[in-house]
């Protein structure tokens, strides 16, 4: 059985109740070999502790094989969103406008701050050598000898010919594919649903909150036209499905569709 960390636990496992995988750091370093990260690559790591089932070792065995794949030249970047967030009541108003969510931003010190990204990331953060970016909600982590440029953005790590590693979890999390936003001129329809309007703006700026404003774009979808393409590979550790994209060819695929068809992604109705 495995608790809430994706550590084994001693308790005995219910008859009814699956009986899950148990992964190893060799295990997990066997899976990205396979899907063809080597030493000195550049990796930007979605994870979800839990999706392999039983980790000896936990997030520190799945970083651990991580290090140890792309070596001391590769570099590994995880998102460190923060949780110093304190959600804000909506008004009926924006909640008509198609206003999801909105939180005051909270002190951000990238020492301390937790992240709600995951206990892979939150552990990742802690190690030494590790750099965090600025950002005080929306930060990445980054470890290897280019971690401080890396941790400036997602757009550092997209020139850095970089893949993106989902581990149990698909493309809906991959915060990278919004800078394929910026290469697309999107239709009015689409526009008008996204964009929020001048007064919410002012009211509620960047830099001291953050919302979620019109239809969220469905990532997901792109998971099948990124498989027939062979950008993407798979392979499965434990009860987790691993996935290993090159990210600028992943961003050139989400630009092609955009361009195509924007409405597979945004749903305006």
């Amino acid at each position: 059985m495995t608790n809430s960390n994706g550590l084994c636990s001693d308790i005995e496992v219910d008859k009814h109740e699956k009986i899950r995988s148990l992964v190893s750091k060799d295990d997990i370093k066997a899976g990205l070999k396979k899907l063809g990260l080597k030493s000195g690559d550049t990796v930007g790591v979605h994870s979800s502790l839990s999706s392999f089932g039983c980790v000896e070792g936990g997030a520190d065995a799945v970083i651990d094989a991580l290090t140890e794949t792309v070596g001391e030249q590769g570099n590994i970047v995880m998102s460190t969103h923060s949780a110093n967030l304190s959600e804000d009541k909506r008004t009926p108003e924006m909640i008509a406008m198609g206003v999801s969510w909105l939180c005051k931003i909270l002190p951000y010190d990238p020492d301390t701050t937790p992240v709600r990204t995951g206990r892979v990331p939150e552990t990742f953060r802690k190690r030494r050598g590790v750099i965090r970016g600025s950002d005080p909600s929306n930060s990445i982590a980054a470890l290897g000898p280019k971690a401080s440029e890396l941790s400036e953005g997602w757009h550092k790590v997209l020139e850095s010919n970089a893949y993106v590693l989902l581990i149990g979890v698909g493309l809906e999390v991959c915060t990278a594919m919004h800078l394929a936003e910026k290469r697309v001129q999107f239709p009015d329809h689409i526009l008008k649903k996204i964009t929020p309007p001048k007064w919410f703006r002012e009211k509620f700026p960047d830099d001291g909150w953050e919302s979620d404003f019109g239809p969220y774009p469905d990532f997901a979808k792109l998971t099948k036209p990124c498989l027939e393409s062979g950008i993407m590979k798979t392979v499965k550790v434990g009860d987790a499905t691993l996935k290993l994209v090159e990210l600028k060819k992943l961003i050139e695929l989400y630009v092609k569709y955009l361009e195509k068809d924007p409405d597979l992604f945004y749903h305006t109705s």
